[in-house]
């Protein structure tokens, strides 16, 4: 009877009872958005917090309120909400905002293609990916579902050396930025999709194997060293949701989770029964202590593998058996 909340906004994440994040915590709510109770939820860093309180424990914790919370209501009874309409956003912000300029855009250049700006590899995932960029040279990921409907664009700040810059926000999306001028309603609410996920309905597409991982960084890295792969990524390591993964039935993929999220991916893995799917140990095998340490993710790895030997990636490197 009790969900995550859903974020619409800002306000919709509370401090965490935990870490003490301020805008980190996601109730547990019920049909009318009412939460269960302020500890019972899940923070969002779930690599450094971890908390997550489930209304299973907080009953079994609090057995005499599960009466006053929830009280029986008869099968009969229930009525069921209708679906809400999917929120989306013109594709005109999309080629408003296409653009090479951002620092992770030249990060990809030098990797690829010595710096030049007019970088072929570069180009291609542009097109590919429809990445765009802000006045403040940070790049937009933009969710582009199966069906080509946009769902939100992700702005991600990145230095010149291809890591994330966290300070200062780090994150944010353009539908909240289009909410807050009044270009948005207030009830627009955000569905995500897979990063990528409008390139498995191209024909060219349809036959490839489909390479799953968690960062849009990741994806597009792999896509420029592996192009022969469909790189999606679910923007997080816990955005494997069932509904979110079922743009994927029939399809042949490879799971290649970040060195910390192996274990987790291995186990939610198994419930993705309408596709075929392998789950590659290939940075649980090979990541070095300080790799562990740092949470290198399969961008990290190529990228270390490119710049060690200063051109390809070594061709005895076999994903097929990853």
């Amino acid at each position: 009877m009790y969900h995550l909340q859903k974020y619409r906004t800002k306000a919709s994440r509370h401090e965490c009872p935990n870490c003490h994040d301020r805008h980190s915590f996601t109730y547990y709510v019920d049909e009318n958005e009412e939460p269960l109770d302020p500890i019972c939820g899940r923070c969002n860093h779930e690599t450094r917090c971890k908390y997550h309180y489930t209304p299973k424990q907080y009953f079994q914790n609090h057995p005499v309120d599960r009466k006053a919370k929830r009280p029986f209501i008869p099968k009969m009874q229930l009525i069921t909400k209708p679906p809400q309409p999917l929120c989306t956003l013109p594709f005109s912000y999309v080629r408003q905002s296409a653009s090479y300029n951002s620092t992770f855009v030249r990060f990809l250049c030098g990797l690829f293609d010595k710096g030049r700006l007019d970088c072929p590899t570069v180009r291609r995932l542009g097109e590919l990916y429809a990445l765009g960029a802000t006045k403040e040279r940070e790049v937009i990921f933009w969710q582009i579902d199966v069906k080509g409907r946009v769902r939100s664009g992700k702005i991600m700040r990145y230095g010149e050396d291809g890591h994330r810059v966290k300070t200062g926000g780090g994150t944010d999306w353009i539908h909240s930025k289009l909410m807050k001028t009044g270009l948005l309603p207030a009830d627009w609410q955000l569905t995500q999709c897979l990063f990528g996920e409008h390139l498995l309905n191209w024909s060219t597409n349809r036959d490839k194997v489909v390479a799953l991982v968690e960062s849009e960084k990741s994806a597009l890295i792999g896509a420029a060293c592996f192009p022969d792969y469909v790189w999606l990524a679910t923007g997080g390591k816990s955005q494997l949701a069932s509904d979110k993964m079922k743009v994927l039935s029939g399809r042949t993929v490879i799971m290649f989770p970040d060195v910390d999220g192996y274990h987790d991916w291995k186990e939610k893995a198994k419930e993705l029964i309408y596709c075929k799917v392998t789950v590659s140990d290939i940075l649980e095998r090979n990541a070095t202590d300080d790799e562990r340490n740092a949470k290198i993710d399969i961008a990290d790895w190529l990228v270390k593998q490119l710049q060690d030997r200063d051109t390809k990636i070594a061709s005895n490197i076999d994903f097929n058996s990853a």
